[in-house]
């Protein structure tokens, strides 16, 4: 359905109060466009948490323990398996024995699932955070 549509969105007054605040601070211009992203967010997020075959694209960002044996080679070996959704990777040193990676992904959401459940799980993985936006 190419176009616009236009509808009308009934709130309580202090939760459009707070909404107005909050997208001004921002730097939003209107409201439109502050809640087609929003809605844009919510459907991502609907089809991360259903999985499926729905295909997003996003990242995958966590803390790890360097010096947990074994690990970067896992963290390796599971991008490897995962080769048809890890898209790039970055790795960047944190402290002495912290690093941060982030993985970028794209495909069917149940794959990146799975591949932050196998990641998120491991001994050593700390604070993983999915950023998922769908195409």
């Amino acid at each position: 359905m190419p176009g616009v549509v236009r509808f009308g969105v009934s709130l309580p007054a202090e939760v459009a109060k707070e909404f107005d605040e909050m997208i001004d601070r921002m730097g939003y211009r209107n409201r439109s466009k502050a809640i087609l992203d929003a809605v844009k967010s919510f459907l991502a997020e609907l089809k991360w948490t259903r999985g499926g075959s729905e295909p997003v694209v996003g990242s995958l960002s966590f803390l790890y323990n360097h010096e947990v044996k074994g690990l970067e080679e896992y963290l390796t070996d599971v991008e490897h398996e995962f080769k048809d959704v890890v898209t790039a990777s970055l790795h960047i040193h944190v402290s002495e024995k912290i690093c941060h990676k982030i993985i970028a992904v794209k495909g069917s959401a149940e794959d990146i699932k799975r591949l932050a459940l196998k990641i998120g799980s491991k001994k050593g993985v700390e604070q993983l955070r999915v950023n998922i936006s769908s195409p």
